[in-house]
């Protein structure tokens, strides 16, 4: 895509041409998951559900990620730092732990200074805090394993809202964990 047709394609976008974001997806959606795949070593699944996040973070706040974008280099590389910066906020998210059931989603992810119990505890109380909605999001997405479009099934969402969803409930609980985890 030229500079020109790229520049007219985020205007569109702005503007809120849903016919924009089709013409999106289908010009970067191959390159983002691409770059996504390359800088998370996740599996296509999750590399998909990150993907959702991209589309969401750009979407966000009135496409205010695409703003700041000037077509004096090409859109395609402008995405891919964006993509890029997502994966490495995805990476320092996935810290948080999910105990007694839930699995957690990284390597790191608790430090000496806390205890196995404790972090038991931890996630017990954030978790008995939380909204039962985000509770059966992260019960599902983590306990049972559970991909989007399960989710959207069983709880009548779609795929998108899922990972919109999902996304905030991971906010509230890793906010939660860290609240907790300080409060020791």
């Amino acid at each position: 895509m030229e500079l020109e047709e790229e520049s007219r394609l985020v205007a569109r976008l702005i503007s809120g041409d849903a016919a924009a974001l089709d013409q999106f997806v289908a010009a970067y959606r191959r390159f983002i998951t691409a770059v996504l795949s390359r800088h998370t070593q996740l599996s296509p699944e999750d590399v998909d559900e990150l993907y959702q996040r991209f589309l969401f973070h750009i979407w966000e706040d009135g496409y205010r990620r695409l703003r700041p974008w000037r077509a004096k280099r090409s859109l395609r590389a402008y995405l891919g730092a964006v993509a890029r910066n997502l994966a490495h906020d995805y990476r320092r998210e996935r810290r948080f732990v999910v105990e007694e059931g839930y699995r957690a989603e990284s390597r790191d992810v608790a430090t000496d200074d806390v205890t196995r119990s404790d972090r038991k505890r931890i996630v017990r109380t954030a978790l008995s805090q939380m909204s039962g909605r985000d509770r059966e999001l992260i019960h599902r997405r983590y306990y049972l394993d559970e991909s989007y479009r399960e989710i959207a099934e069983s709880l009548g969402m779609t795929v998108n809202h899922v990972g919109v969803a999902l996304l905030r409930a991971e906010s509230r609980l890793g906010a939660l964990l860290e609240k907790h985890r300080n409060d020791l």
